[in-house]
């Protein structure tokens, strides 16, 4: 009976060890997608107030406040949901992120809004990809629900980007804007 106590207590300390280390595992997942998700956000409010600012269009003006309203919303979701789960916050964009902004703070005119359109496609694509991901792999089953939910509200973001309408070339170059820079959104 000794015996078995011992390795009944034993068995208990392993399991007591390394139970945190399961939990940190699950919550991981959903650290990561925060933090994307987070930082996803947070760019495509300051690319919709670079539209606001910089285009001379009215529908890229009205897709940047679509833009600043809804991800403004999603991002406030994102907070409750940390601060509920207790996972940490980023701060501020990534370094690419900051990059991209650069490149369009410099443009104007028909470069702005053509760097703009392909931003927001290529950032929206981005988007869809890790809340699709998100839905079918996080541990958190309300997470997982939660960011399903947004899907479609991505997809008519991404949409609405594919159909701006960008008046004719100007004459002057467009500058690049980086072409997988938004991989990590």
């Amino acid at each position: 009976m000794k015996k078995y106590l011992k390795y009944c207590f034993i068995v208990l300390g392993m399991i007591i060890l390394f139970l945190p280390c399961v939990f940190a595992q699950e919550n991981s997942k959903e650290q990561d997608f925060l933090t994307k998700a987070v930082g996803s956000n947070q760019f495509e409010i300051a690319l919709g107030t670079h539209a606001l600012k910089q285009s001379e269009k009215d529908d890229f003006k009205q897709y940047g406040q679509m833009l600043i309203n809804d991800h403004t919303k999603v991002l406030e979701e994102l907070q409750e949901a940390a601060a509920a789960k207790k996972l940490s916050l980023p701060d501020g964009l990534e370094e690419n992120q900051a990059s991209i902004l650069k490149s369009l703070s410099v443009l104007s005119g028909a470069d702005f809004d053509n760097a703009f359109k392909d931003v927001m496609i290529k950032t929206h694509e981005s988007a869809i990809a890790l809340f699709e991901d998100a839905a079918n792999n996080l541990n958190d089953q309300e997470m997982r629900q939660w960011a399903a939910e947004k899907v479609p509200t991505l997809r008519g973001h991404l949409e609405q980007a594919k159909s701006l309408q960008v008046r004719s070339e100007s004459n002057s170059p467009s500058q690049p804007v980086e072409e997988n820079s938004t991989e990590t959104l």
